[in-house]
């Protein structure tokens, strides 16, 4: 399983999007949200503005599923990836829900490791946005609507009292996602800037 991983790893590093430039500080991007809140909406233009790597657990998955792999080793292929580029003095966005335990403590590790900063985010739609979302999503590689909306339910009960240090929550159901985008920008700049 150990060549899997790396092959993978290799694969999914040809995917990833490198920055022209860097951010004045070196950080990581963690997003908070439950299936279908929409963090891939937020964390794809706001890596962008940021000059982050954006490293998709959903793009892993795919790789993992079309290599006839369960999902178990997401993890440590974007542990490869997200080392690889810090070493190399990027800032990453963790794009996976960041609420796990386990996830939580690989992203602190890597910051300790580096001496970084984490930047949590909150994208927090209401519950009836995200299930009429979910319940219309045609079926694809992820699975159907009813598995989606298992999933949803499932995880809830992870982002009940949450107590993360947020920078920014997102309401992606609102019409105004560009601005709240450019406001976080702003904001995550302003924070990693005060050391």
């Amino acid at each position: 399983m150990e060549d899997i991983i790396s092959v993978l790893a290799e694969q999914y590093h040809k995917q990833i999007s490198i920055p022209l430039d860097k951010p004045k500080h070196q950080f990581i991007l963690c997003p908070v949200g439950l299936v279908g809140a929409g963090k891939t909406t937020v964390v794809k233009p706001l890596s962008e503005q940021l000059s982050l790597i954006r490293i998709s657990g959903d793009d892993i998955r795919k790789l993992l599923k079309n290599a006839g792999h369960n999902y178990d080793k997401v993890q440590d292929i974007s542990t490869i990836v997200t080392t690889k580029y810090l070493d190399q003095g990027y800032s990453i966005c963790n794009d996976n829900d960041c609420v796990t335990e386990k996830t939580q403590k690989i992203m602190v590790d890597h910051a300790k490791k580096y001496g970084l900063k984490i930047v949590w985010i909150h994208i927090n739609p209401p519950e009836e946005f995200i299930l009429n979302k979910l319940s219309n999503l045609k079926p694809n590689w992820l699975g159907t609507a009813e598995q989606m909306i298992e999933n949803y339910y499932q995880r809830k009960p992870l982002h009940e009292n949450l107590n993360f240090p947020f920078v920014y929550t997102f309401d992606t159901s609102k019409a105004d996602l560009s601005r709240q985008i450019d406001e976080a920008t702003k904001i995550i700049k302003r924070f990693t800037d005060n050391n």
